[in-house]
């Protein structure tokens, strides 16, 4: 029998919402401790049946958004990671990225999933990452508390490996110094 932390559960039935299957296991990879990449997939459905989720749908969404994909792909995808263990992110980006904490490195395998329109040419040194989701995923995949992700970021952008402009504004994207571009 999968347990889960009722601390999280009272946490999480606070939310004014319903969260998405994407929602509940970006909260579940983020607070709920576990040992390697992503979260046991029946560990997602004992959260949604302790919060009272319908059990049917969150089972149909699995089926509808889960991808055994190494490579990002669009839509509020959720990826099979190891067996049984699913994650926000896909498998080689936990492969690539578990052991660092190079903010640059985040930024430049994120980017690889970033595509320009057909016809389209893009300057990658103009494309960058959202700091919000650049945290998340340090915070996820190389198990970093928010705050140390954070003071990372800062410490990082002083030295300059990564660009942020207004770097108050935490809608700002991170980018990548113009000489680390391709």
């Amino acid at each position: 029998m999968t347990s889960v932390d009722t601390d999280l559960v009272d946490d999480l039935a606070h939310h004014d919402e319903y969260l998405s299957l994407r929602g509940l296991v970006r909260y579940l990879e983020r607070h709920h401790p576990v040992e390697g990449p992503g979260v046991a997939r029946d560990l997602v459905e004992a959260y949604a049946e302790e919060l009272d989720y319908d059990l049917d749908r969150v089972r149909t969404s699995f089926e509808d958004r889960l991808t055994g994909s190494q490579t990002w792909q669009p839509g509020d995808r959720i990826y099979e990671v190891d067996d049984g263990d699913v994650s926000i992110y896909p498998a080689s980006w936990h492969e690539r990225l578990a052991d660092t904490t190079d903010l640059s490195e985040f930024v430049e395998v994120m980017l690889e999933s970033v595509k320009s329109p057909a016809g389209v040419t893009v300057q990658r040194e103009q494309l960058g990452v959202s700091q919000n989701a650049l945290k998340t995923a340090v915070e996820i995949i190389a198990e970093m508390d928010r705050d140390d992700v954070t003071q990372l970021l800062r410490d990082q952008r002083v030295e300059g490996t990564v660009v942020l402009y207004a770097f108050q504004n935490p809608e700002e994207v991170v980018r990548l110094p113009e000489e680390s571009t391709r």
